[in-house]
């Protein structure tokens, strides 16, 4: 593999391709049970609207969209993620391959994003907005070095619309956008590119992308950003000093967390090259350094003024994951050349190509070998295989409390409507009839549990005090994977129309 790399590096994207092809296929090999994000995009996927929750809309819409064209399924689900992850590392190569003469460190760089943990396995697990955010930071810096090498209106018009598409997939691009300014006002030609007239036209496509879903955000800031600054805020230190202390401890704690692994990479690889590499400087270097010492002064900034201090790799990752590309032009600025340690390097990706996707297919088909079951062996489709028995008949609607059981059941009866309390923002329209009674499931530790009060208010707001008293049903149904004994409870109400 080394030699064809050495050969031919553009040969790298039928790698990454290859690989995300057996990510899908062992996705698919996985008992069918969603993990979190997952769940909530199968829950969501029965909207296409301007605004969600506490996130953009950007992946939301795209899920929404092949699940209309190819149904709801976990193939649907997965191959989203797969396509996106796939974008990812494609449009990161691009990216790298604007910034390095030598196209062996493109290589490196990008295949160095499988050491970063954040993002070979918890973003192919659970992330979704990040994943895409990811995607568009990628197109944005192609742009916007774009525009600085040789500027065109296509390069303007591009970098304006990644700019409104990162706008729409987390809120916290801002940042980037943001602290590509002093990169760029710092680049030779960078205030040139500024000052252009046809820079208007980037911020104008920009706002155009972003505006319907910023109106959306002006009327909902309370379910847009209450949640997530709920977060940010838990476990807070009371007092002004310790959250001052406390928060910048975690945020530099963190990045030496997300950062160590491929460092480590760099070190055993590399060697002296890499440490001595550190101190060469260039153009380019010098652009990403100024991105990057904006973004940590930026978080810092947000860190001290509104008492972030519950901060998560996921946050921090879109602003680390550009570290190869920066380590790779260190190296290239320094004089040394990319074939003299490429056997060496490829060994370790190579490597975890082959480890990541049996760790992932080993962890919930071998759920008892490792001492703990996962959100994917919750066995939803044998409580829908009892439902189905007991009853004989298709809910008209299907009421949840929490996320998690959300797009699981909607998954199990993709035809039906499904609501969740834990989304109490998203609506949906429905048929109530005897042939189509609505169901209220939620899952229980204790056979017999009672209803929770979030259903039992529902019921009170939308059908009346008349259907309050419920008869609750209760069964057990092993974990998928799992031994006979380890079963999970579920609770179920059917409520038919008087």
């Amino acid at each position: 593999m080394h030699k064809l790399l050495a050969r031919k590096p553009d040969a790298v994207v039928w790698l990454i391709a290859g690989y995300f092809c057996i990510q899908f296929i062992v996705r698919l090999l996985q008992p069918h049970g969603l993990r979190f994000d997952e769940s909530q995009q199968a829950f969501v996927s029965q909207w296409l609207t301007l605004g969600y929750d506490s996130q953009p809309p950007l992946y939301n819409w795209l899920q929404s969209i092949v699940v209309w064209f190819f149904g709801l399924s976990l193939a649907t689900v997965s191959a989203t993620k797969n396509l996106v992850l796939f974008l990812v590392y494609l449009t990161y190569y691009k990216l790298a391959r604007e910034v390095l003469e030598d196209k062996l460190y493109a290589v490196i760089a990008t295949l160095s994003l499988l050491t970063i943990p954040q993002l070979f396995w918890e973003a192919q697990r659970d992330l979704t907005h990040t994943v895409i955010q990811l995607l568009t930071i990628n197109l944005f810096l192609y742009g916007v070095i774009k525009t600085l090498k040789a500027p065109s209106l296509g390069s303007y018009a591009f970098m304006g619309l990644a700019l409104g598409l990162g706008m729409l997939s987390k809120y916290n691009f801002t940042l980037v956008a943001v602290a590509a300014m002093p990169a760029v006002w710092l680049h030779p030609q960078g205030r040139a590119r500024i000052m252009d007239r046809r820079f208007l036209l980037s911020i104008v496509l920009a706002v155009l992308i972003f505006l319907p879903h910023g109106l959306w955000l002006l009327h909902n800031l309370d379910i847009a950003s209450g949640r997530t600054l709920g977060i940010m805020k838990q476990e807070a230190p009371d007092t002004a000093f310790a959250k001052l202390v406390q928060g910048p401890f975690k945020f530099l704690r963190l990045v030496l967390v997300i950062m160590a692994p491929t460092v480590i990479v760099y070190a055993i690889v590399f060697g002296r090259s890499f440490w001595n590499s550190l101190r060469a400087s260039s153009e380019w270097t010098r652009f990403f350094g100024a991105l990057f010492v904006t973004i940590a002064l930026l978080v810092l900034v947000l860190v001290v003024t509104i008492g972030m201090t519950s901060l998560r790799d996921r946050w921090l990752l879109p602003f680390l994951f550009l570290m190869p590309i920066y380590f790779c032009l260190k190296m290239q600025a320094a004089g040394h050349r990319a074939d003299s340690h490429f056997r060496r390097f490829i060994v370790v990706p190579l490597v975890l190509m082959i480890v990541i996707p049996a760790a992932l297919l080993a962890r919930p088909n071998l759920p008892t070998l490792f001492g703990r079951y996962e959100a994917y062996n919750v066995p939803y489709s044998g409580f829908a295989k009892h439902i189905a028995a007991e009853e004989s008949k298709t809910p008209g609607l299907i009421v949840t409390d929490s996320w998690l059981p959300a797009g699981n059941l909607h998954l199990q009866w993709p035809d039906v409507p499904l609501m969740s309390r834990f989304f109490d923002n998203m609506k949906i329209g429905y048929e109530w009839t005897a042939e189509r009674p609505i169901l209220l499931v939620w899952i229980t530790k204790d056979s017999g549990e009672a209803l929770p009060p979030l259903l039992a208010e529902w019921i009170t707001q939308n059908l009346g005090e008349q259907y309050s008293a419920v008869d609750v049903k209760s069964t057990s149904v092993p974990y998928h994977r799992g031994r006979p004994e380890d079963q999970v409870g579920f609770s179920y109400v059917w409520i038919y129309p008087k």
